[in-house]
């Protein structure tokens, strides 16, 4: 009944806070990923603006889905949880190119047209952050 259960953590990505969960699990060719902010792997968010933070959010995600045995392109569904609604142009302008990032694997572009979405405007997210991304993919 139903496959194993790997736990990932990636020493590429953020652990914030640090020690309270995995990055993702993997389940059934499925990968769920936990939501990331724009942080560096000690968790000191890289920059004030959202289209930096937004950018190395989807750094992390990236060095995620690596470890976990996927990769942007296979993204499924994503949801992001953003403080404030005059961030959403930006972030919205980093997350419509694609989700450029530079990788080990070189640059990986999610192809058009985008997976399905959400966006949450909540009162606060961790360590000051303007966006926090979550995403599920599918295996390579």
């Amino acid at each position: 009944m139903g496959g194993e259960i790997k736990a990932v953590l990636s020493d590429k990505a953020c652990a914030f806070p640090p020690g309270l969960f995995h990055h993702a699990k993997v389940y059934n060719g499925v990968v769920y990923c936990a939501g990331q902010v724009g942080a560096d792997v000690q968790g000191k968010l890289v920059s004030e603006d959202i289209k930096e933070q937004t950018a190395k959010t989807f750094a992390n995600l990236s060095a995620i889905l690596e470890a976990s045995g996927s990769a942007l392109e296979r993204v499924l569904k994503v949801n992001i949880y953003m403080v404030d609604k005059a961030d959403y142009a930006g972030m919205n302008e980093v997350y419509s190119k694609g989700f450029l990032v530079d990788t080990k694997m070189g640059n990986r572009l999610m192809p058009d047209p985008k997976p399905p979405r959400a966006c949450v405007f909540i009162q606060g997210l961790p360590g000051g952050a303007k966006v926090e991304i979550e995403c599920v993919a599918a295996e390579i």
